[in-house]
């Protein structure tokens, strides 16, 4: 069981210089997504060697708070992105008159 938690541990530290060292916003995601998947496998393996199924619902909350901040960080970091918030909002009228391929009021 050391052997393995040792291994993760060297894992997360090695995704964690790669985030360092990163030239791109991509590698530091990926980083970060990599240490907290990382980091929930030490969790439930915890919870399988010391047979705690409390453990078990931290490592889902703590995917799950890690998926939405994945979702957060893409969201400020794509290109094109007006960053977190709602888009603006010019005129309730549209731009352009939208075509119905349903209408028929010309038949």
């Amino acid at each position: 069981m050391l052997l393995i938690l040792m291994i993760i541990t060297i894992l997360i530290l090695a995704a964690l210089l790669r985030g360092i060292l990163g030239p791109t916003k991509l590698d530091r995601l990926i980083s970060v997504n990599a240490i907290t998947t990382l980091g929930s496998v030490f969790i439930l393996l915890l919870a399988f060697f010391n047979e705690d199924a409390g453990l078990v619902d931290i490592a889902l909350v703590f995917m799950l708070c890690a998926f939405v901040g994945g979702l957060w960080i893409l969201r400020v970091f794509a290109p094109g992105s007006r960053g977190p918030g709602l888009p603006e909002i010019n005129s309730i009228e549209p731009d352009e008159k939208e075509e119905n391929p349903n209408d028929r009021s010309d038949i």
